[in-house]
């Protein structure tokens, strides 16, 4: 018997969803392209020169992602909108929280997966320098991690659900970057949308694997 009791008709089951975000942080961790190693430098260093230190290691990396921690001081990667104490230090605000925002179901079998990125930086840290092909410019810190970000993850299948993410407004009006996080004070930061077409039903597995 399926588990929802019913032998007769397939429905999408949405299992695993709750997966997603600390898989695509594990993706991240294995991807070794430029873009993927600079995105963590700008989370680990707090300085300008974030760009010129040398790339992180997988440990170091795994060190600033908070999996199941009660105290929140010292991580820099979390899977929650809202984190009580670990906004002390301007280092402790750059940070990343990737979280399900929402899921549409579109039919018995299809459902839109959004996932929501957050990013923050102190107003201290917020400037890095970027290299680029007329000379070195000041770039704000989450403003080039988001860049980095769907550099790497629009279009790409991750295997987690039918077909790519998306940020895509024809897939979702969701799907946008607004600069929407501040204290008036010290931080602020960026969100953005991608989208996930989703389906998973007890007859098999997901329809998109990885590649």
């Amino acid at each position: 018997m399926l588990e929802n009791g019913n032998n007769f008709t397939t429905y999408n089951n949405y299992d695993g969803i709750d997966e997603i975000p600390y898989a695509i942080i594990e993706w991240l961790l294995r991807n070794k392209s430029d873009v993927a190693e600079n995105f963590w430098k700008c989370l680990y260093y707090p300085t300008d020169d974030a760009l010129d230190q040398p790339n992180l290691t997988t440990e170091q990396k795994r060190s600033i992602i908070n999996v199941n921690e009660p105290l929140t001081n010292n991580f820099k990667v979390f899977f929650a909108p809202l984190i009580s104490d670990n906004m002390i230090t301007a280092n402790d605000m750059i940070q990343m929280r990737l979280f399900r925002y929402s899921i549409v179901p579109q039919d018995t079998y299809h459902a839109l997966l959004l996932f929501e990125f957050d990013l923050y930086t102190n107003d201290k840290s917020s400037n890095i320098i970027r290299h680029g092909i007329h000379g070195d410019f000041p770039a704000e810190r989450t403003d080039y991690m988001e860049t980095c970000l769907l550099n790497l993850l629009n279009g790409r299948d991750c295997g987690f659900g039918y077909g790519n993410f998306q940020f895509n407004r024809e897939l979702s009006t969701y799907s946008k970057s607004i600069v929407s996080i501040n204290n008036s004070k010290a931080f602020w930061g960026r969100s953005f949308m991608l989208g996930l077409r989703y389906t998973k039903t007890d007859g098999g597995d997901c329809l998109a694997k990885e590649g």
